[in-house]
């Protein structure tokens, strides 16, 4: 009888449109509740087998199929590349012409690239300038009729491109964004919740206003662009700087008459055992300098293509997702410069915000954590956190 009632309990909440999700994960929802442990685990091996099984099955090419330029921009990832090659010429989508461009590494990446070399792999090597500068070298030279990103650490998803390119063709929007997962000591971890909830269902030709959580999805390699769009309306990529993302995927949302949001994930973003990823560096000063340098230049550009409102939205959710990592002040090498950046970017985000909608988006544990690092010194948000039980911990960036 309880299970029944839960049953009905959720069906209630289907009904009044509580689930945030669509039919396919309700019914998900439901089974799990009804299935015993020792069936829903045999049913969740079956659902594996089957897709693996799908992932070798590739798609004919047919005629006017348009072509997908991917352009892989290479650093020094002689361990991985040839992983990410692998999983991009067994995707789906059959039609696709992957760019390499190796942005002067040092080590054997263009070597390990080499051996992928065919008509459907191209290699440009050019002398070491940051992502921002590979990438528009390797736009430059796409010819398909849509464009993607890439970089050689992560493993793409067998079925996103596949699925993102057919969205496309129906819904004639400017690109297809997808979630994604977290690769890390060879296992598959979920998002943060707010990118779970970005695209917990497919939502077709959508506008930027109608869900902003979106904006927190900021990875560049998640996407596939119209190339007419992406030449017209969001190149170039900034050259010179890291999180370069941000930037670039905020044009993208403001310049979209319609974009299409997919709860397929597009890729696994690879968390090296090393640490040396830039978006791994969340202790380093001038990590932090960069990050925040990018979230100001976010808000510059919104605010000047008259965005208030999702200047202010933006501004919202790096206060109530901790973006600045403030976690990071315990393991910091440099812990007072730390505190100096991070105590500047909050006077300054705090004093954009207005204070309800501060109070009412931001938790409770947040916001005496940033009240501590505003009013107070070093040594005692240190002390707060070490109590709170954050020493080994460092929160997701973007």
């Amino acid at each position: 009888m309880a299970r029944a009632g839960t049953i009905h309990t959720y069906i209630e909440k289907g009904r009044k449109g509580l689930w945030n999700c669509d039919a396919r994960h309700a019914i998900r929802a439901i089974a799990r509740r009804i299935l015993s442990k020792r069936m829903w685990e045999r049913l969740q091996l079956i659902r594996l087998l089957a897709r693996t099984a799908r992932a070798h099955l590739f798609m004919p090419k047919y005629p006017g199929m348009p072509l997908l330029s991917v352009v892989m921009a290479a650093y020094n990832t002689q361990d991985y590349i040839s992983e990410a090659l692998e999983s991009l010429l067994h995707q789906q989508w059959r039609k696709v012409d992957i760019i390499v461009i190796d942005d002067g590494s040092t080590d054997g990446t263009a070597n390990v690239a080499s051996q992928f070399l065919g008509k459907d792999v191209h290699l440009v090597c050019t002398e070491h300038r940051g992502p921002g500068a590979a990438r528009n070298t390797g736009a430059a030279l796409a010819r398909g009729k849509y464009i993607a990103f890439f970089d050689s650490d992560d493993i793409a998803d067998p079925f996103f491109y596949r699925k993102a390119i057919f969205s496309l063709e129906r819904t004639h929007s400017n690109f297809a964004i997808g979630s994604y997962q977290i690769l890390k000591h060879g296992k598959n971890q979920l998002p943060p919740w707010y990118i779970q909830q970005a695209h917990s269902r497919t939502q077709k030709h959508v506008r930027l206003a109608e869900i902003p959580l979106i904006m927190t999805n900021a990875l560049m390699c998640t996407r596939v662009y119209r190339r007419e769009f992406y030449e017209k309306k969001v190149a170039p990529q900034p050259e010179g700087v890291l999180f370069e993302d941000q930037l670039i995927t905020m044009k993208a949302f403001v310049q979209a008459d319609g974009f299409d949001i997919l709860h397929q994930s597009a890729l696994q973003w690879r968390r090296r055992p090393t640490g040396d990823a830039t978006t791994q560096q969340a202790a380093d000063v001038e990590n932090l300098i960069q990050r925040t340098q990018s979230y100001k230049d976010v808000a510059d550009y919104l605010f000047q293509v008259g965005e208030l409102d999702m200047r202010i939205e933006r501004l919202v959710q790096l206060l109530a997702t901790d973006q600045l990592t403030l976690s990071s002040l315990v393991v910091a090498p440099q812990a007072q410069e730390y505190f100096d950046v991070a105590r500047d970017f909050l006077r300054w985000a705090k004093a954009e915000v207005e204070n309800d909608k501060y109070i009412e988006r931001v938790g409770l544990r947040d916001r005496l954590l940033q009240t501590l690092v505003l009013e107070t010194d070093l040594e005692t948000v240190k002390s707060y956190l070490l109590t709170r039980g954050v020493a080994k911990h460092t929160k997701h960036i973007f």
